[in-house]
């Protein structure tokens, strides 16, 4: 079978691409991304795909990533391609992060192509991983020391991350590229053995295979296989237990229920946090058996917060565990009459709309995703954002004004839960909390005329 009859049944069997979908691809220069590039070229037209790749320098070989660099501009201008080219200083990375260089350069590269994905709209983000990267990822996993979930190995997909080469070899890849004539670039650092991947690949697997095992490739795909079909089942049974005592909130943080967790056994609680702290990351790699430890532990206690790797944190409060990424979300959107606002960072849509006063007089429920206000006070337009450091606003029924943290504070709203609580404002400043209290200045009174309403839905996302 061909490599395109080949990567047509995986991208088949997979589902991994979709008619129009627009796909970013990893393109290094060598020869593995250059083959997935030239093959994705290939099913441009019939799955009508756009097409992006992007170039990491890493700063490691500076003269030969600028050779790299211009390899992969002009390769991507002859197949008519749209290139990026992002640069980091990986080693100065490595050691302010306290990781090994091999780890801050994977994790810049994930964290670079979500944030393109995100800035220019690409549905798909294509790596170049195959047969032989998925032997040598469950060899390294096994000599590290890893569970169930670690001998998966490497995904075919995993969110918008798409592995097309899953069922190829580095041989089929070189046959490929020698068969369409296609150049590529050679580093040379992938032949140091001073790098753990490239002693696996270049020194253990080359002795296994001679002294040991000369079919270790297909008993490590075997291993990978079986191991992913238990770990599927187990993540089933963890899920169900999710859905018991987990919430999942607008801003994509979870809250575990302490009080159901804790009564659940041991095992099933370190498979439930394993379980959240993948759906957190989002990452290939398994959570540290060491940092679930920790997070058990810490579970115990039921109380402060604590990091973890892959830049999470985990957060005790109201006797629920808040498991996020660090950092505040940000949001900023304006509203307007007729047009639905739909928050990016929070699943929340906000509709406004004006009519007649109501007769009788309006009744109004705390804490409601709709509330009524005076049209004519409101001086628009009218914004929704998160809550900034000192915002303050007068809450109906109060005199004077009130910082908007220490109401919250007050109501005992957690610190961690605070940047999913949007504030509606108009030029004057505050007129809602959204989901607490609207501003006493734009109250309906027996003057009100018109009605401003605004509604807040949540809406129901994967």
């Amino acid at each position: 079978m061909s490599a395109l009859s080949t990567l047509k049944t995986t991208v088949q069997e997979h589902e991994l691409l979709r008619q129009r979908d627009s796909v970013l691809v990893a393109l290094s220069g060598g020869p593995d991304s250059v083959a997935l590039l030239h093959l994705l070229g290939r099913l441009r037209r019939t799955l009508k795909l756009t097409l992006a790749a992007v170039y990491i320098n890493h700063n490691i070989r500076k003269r030969a990533a600028k050779k790299e660099e211009r390899f992969c501009r002009d390769l991507c201008e002859k197949l008519k391609v749209s290139f990026h080219c992002v640069s980091e200083d990986i080693p100065a990375l490595a050691r302010k992060q306290r990781k090994s260089v091999e780890q801050a350069a994977r994790d810049f590269r994930y964290a670079t192509f979500d944030r393109l994905a995100v800035e220019h709209g690409y549905s798909r983000i294509a790596l170049g991983h195959h047969i032989d990267d998925r032997v040598e990822t469950v060899l390294f996993r096994i000599l590290r020391g890893t569970g169930l979930t670690g001998l998966k190995g490497i995904p075919v997909k995993r969110g918008r991350v798409i592995r097309p080469l899953f069922d190829l070899t580095r041989q089929d890849i070189m046959n490929y590229l020698k068969r369409h004539k296609l150049a590529y670039c050679i580093d040379r650092s992938n032949e140091s053995v001073e790098y753990r991947r490239n002693y696996i690949r270049n020194r253990l697997l080359v002795d296994i295979r001679k002294r040991l095992n000369p079919g270790v490739d297909r008993a490590l795909l075997n291993l990978a296989e079986i191991a992913g079909e238990d770990d599927s089942f187990l993540d089933m049974y963890a899920g169900k237990y999710f859905t018991k005592a987990a919430d999942i909130t607008a801003g994509g943080k979870i809250e575990l229920d302490l009080n159901k967790f804790n009564g659940y056994d041991k095992w099933l609680r370190r498979r439930l946090l394993r379980y959240c702290l993948a759906e957190l990351s989002g990452a290939d790699q398994a959570p540290d058996k060491a940092a679930v430890d920790r997070l058990v532990a810490f579970c115990d206690s039921g109380r402060g917060s604590m990091s973890l790797p892959g830049r999470l944190q985990a957060t005790v409060a109201r006797g629920r565990l808040v498991l996020h990424r660090r950092g505040r979300l940000r949001y900023r959107e304006p509203l307007e009459k007729g047009r639905v606002c739909r928050l990016k960072t929070l699943r929340l849509d906000f509709r406004i709309s004006v009519k007649s006063r109501p007769a009788g007089r309006p009744r109004r429920k705390r804490s409601d995703s709709t509330v009524m206000l005076d049209h004519v006070r409101v001086d628009g337009p009218l914004i929704v954002r998160d809550i900034r450091p000192g915002d303050r606003f007068s809450p109906l029924g109060m005199s004077g004004t009130k910082k908007v943290g220490d109401y919250l504070t007050d109501r005992k709203v957690p610190p961690v839960l605070r940047d999913e609580i949007p504030v509606v404002c108009d030029r004057q400043g505050i007129v809602w909390l959204v989901g607490h209290e609207i501003a006493g200045r734009v109250k309906i009174d027996s003057a009100t005329r018109e009605v401003l309403k605004i509604e807040v839905t949540t809406r129901r996302e994967p």
